[in-house]
């Protein structure tokens, strides 16, 4: 899709998100063009997993290769546990950031993450990357599905994230954008995903 035709789909998207009367939700949500409005709405109305020093789950590993694709932490091994690493990593990304210093990786610091992130797909990234790390992080440890964790955007990556998007009802044009991002994270919370039982 050439630069005009995503600013003239980001700019009617903020339209369409305004007309909605859901002006708090950010302008561009649609990581294709045909996601339906109802979908993005869905998507948006799940909490985002507040994560704790302590916690355990792969939640924690995805925030990690997050901070390391943004640059805010230093770590050559990522895992699920959250320890004293991870919570000063992100008192120093909340800082950097204007949000309050909590520790914890909440909906403020969700939030900030996510535009940061900006989107991942074929064809954006020319060698590997922590960011697209983080996507094949989430597929394969909260999702199950079979792809490498190598920073890579090839093939399976996309087909996992197509297939996604589409039991998400997001249009599956393979790039994890804001509406992928957040259903990749609240997918375990929300249950209207019909991503748990």
């Amino acid at each position: 899709m050439s630069m005009w035709n995503r600013i003239a789909t980001v700019a009617a998207s903020g339209a369409l998100v305004f007309g909605a009367g859901l002006a708090a939700a950010p302008a561009a949500l649609a990581d294709g063009p045909n996601t339906p409005p109802e979908v993005e709405q869905r998507v948006e109305a799940c909490e985002w997993i507040v994560l704790k020093p302590g916690d355990e789950r792969w939640e924690v590993g995805f925030a990690k290769y997050v901070l390391k694709g943004l640059g805010a932490y230093d770590t050559d091994a990522v895992d699920a546990v959250y320890g004293d690493d991870l919570k000063a990593a992100v008192e120093e990304y909340q800082s950097a950031e204007d949000v309050p210093q909590s520790g914890e990786f909440d909906t403020a610091t969700w939030e900030h993450a996510r535009a940061d992130f900006d989107e991942v797909g074929p064809g954006m990234q020319s060698e590997p990357d922590d960011l697209v790390r983080a996507v094949q992080y989430a597929l394969a440890e909260g999702y199950g599905y079979d792809v490498a964790v190598d920073g890579y955007y090839g093939p399976a990556t996309e087909g996992a994230v197509r297939e996604f998007q589409g039991i998400v009802g997001i249009d599956a044009d393979g790039i994890v954008g804001p509406v992928t991002f957040r259903a990749l994270v609240t997918g375990g919370a929300c249950q209207e995903l019909g991503l748990t039982d």
